[in-house]
């Protein structure tokens, strides 16, 4: 079974865990951070993308593949899975950086976000091989 992670360690936390959060997208989290429409500049947050019984990728701008990856999986598997992008000129942008300070994955890099809102899956960049990762074995 593949590594939820790309065989990245866990981070560290920066301060006392019993007494700060840290935000963060480690597997079994909840990828909360601030974000802005690009049309419109609404603010929402991560958790308003996620969840609402499907599956979602949120990925940077270099994550068009993991977008359409997913599509392909979604429509091969019968399931919902929403797609979003991140970022400069991306439908959603991070207007105060909390995305790039939680996400720890690259613009190209993907969260797979399960539909109770915790991360089931992170990976740093893209991949050759991303329908494999992706669809059943």
């Amino acid at each position: 079974m593949p590594s939820s992670t790309d065989g990245q360690k866990e981070p560290a936390f920066e301060k006392d865990a019993e007494l700060h959060h840290q935000p963060t997208s480690w597997p079994g989290a909840r990828p909360a951070a601030c974000l802005g429409a690009s049309d419109r500049g609404d603010k929402v947050s991560t958790l308003d993308l996620t969840g609402h019984g499907k599956f979602t990728v949120l990925t940077g701008i270099g994550g068009q593949g993991w977008v359409d990856a997913a599509k392909a999986v979604a429509k091969e598997l019968g399931v919902d899975i929403a797609g979003h992008l991140i970022g400069p000129r991306q439908p959603w942008q991070d207007f105060s950086g909390d995305w790039a300070r939680s996400r720890e994955i690259r613009d190209s890099g993907v969260l797979l976000v399960r539909p109770d809102q915790h991360v089931g899956c992170a990976r740093m960049r893209s991949a050759a091989t991303r329908r494999r990762i992706c669809a059943k074995p």
